[in-house]
């Protein structure tokens, strides 16, 4: 615990910079991302595809995209950037991974209270019908994030050029997730793709939160928790069998 807490430490304060005031940028990144995107559709419309106010379904849609593959992606490059502390016979690769999970999920918890905040502040109402669904469904895209966190490290340590396919990857399953648009209003065809996108659960899962009835014919949770699942034990089994290749220069 004394080690995961100083790698914690340390990576708040060279993420950019020498100082704990440029682990600011890590947090103001994603926060930023949502702003703009948020604002910008809520310009374009006036009212939301199922009604009410369109910052919040937009918000809904962008925040499990924040939440879920910006951390899966630091998280996936920890290793590569912390190598040489593995000089240090008490640093194993695990407690680098642990200690960048654990960062990566008060950098979640902390955009997630600063949307909130955001949008309060500009009068818009994001209190939810259902809060414990709310809270479920961002606990459910955070326990999503951290698997495939731990299934990246584990990838990119095994396929050089996999941080490079994960933004790729992320740009198909925010294209799929249904961020600006109902399925609904898509193809029988499009739907069915749709479904098999782990983050399009998650934007159910927040959405029906506040539109009563939204996502009965379409949310699994099952299946979102059993990708999530699956792969944080794939993660932690190639951690433990692959713990050579991941000290490798």
């Amino acid at each position: 615990m004394n080690v995961i807490g100083a790698l914690i430490l340390r990576d708040m304060r060279t993420r950019f910079g020498r100082s704990h005031v440029g682990y600011l940028l890590a947090i103001a990144w994603p926060f930023v991302h949502l702003t703009v995107l948020v604002t910008i559709m809520a310009f374009v419309n006036k009212v939301a595809p199922i009604g009410g106010d369109p910052a919040v379904f937009v918000a809904t849609g962008v925040l499990p995209y924040i939440v879920c593959l910006y951390p899966a992606r630091m998280m996936g490059m920890a290793l590569d950037v912390n190598r040489p502390l593995f000089l240090f016979p008490v640093v194993r690769p695990f407690d680098v991974i642990v200690s960048r999970a654990a960062i990566e999920f008060l950098t979640a918890f902390v955009v997630v209270i600063l949307a909130y905040v955001a949008l309060t502040l500009i009068s818009v109402d994001v209190t939810p019908i259902d809060k414990v669904t709310l809270a479920s469904g961002l606990l459910a895209t955070i326990y999503l994030s951290l698997s495939f966190g731990f299934l990246n490290v584990v990838l990119a340590s095994v396929f050089r050029m996999w941080n490079i396919t994960f933004v790729m990857i992320m740009i198909v399953l925010y294209m799929t997730a249904g961020v600006f648009a109902v399925p609904s209003a898509l193809t029988a065809d499009a739907r069915e793709l749709m479904w098999f996108n782990p983050l399009f659960h998650c934007v159910e899962w927040l959405r029906s939160a506040y539109y009563e009835g939204y996502g009965d014919d379409a949310l699994s949770r099952t299946y979102l928790l059993s990708v999530a699942t699956v792969s944080f034990f794939l993660g932690l089994l190639g951690e433990r069998f692959l713990r050579g290749k991941l000290l490798a220069p």
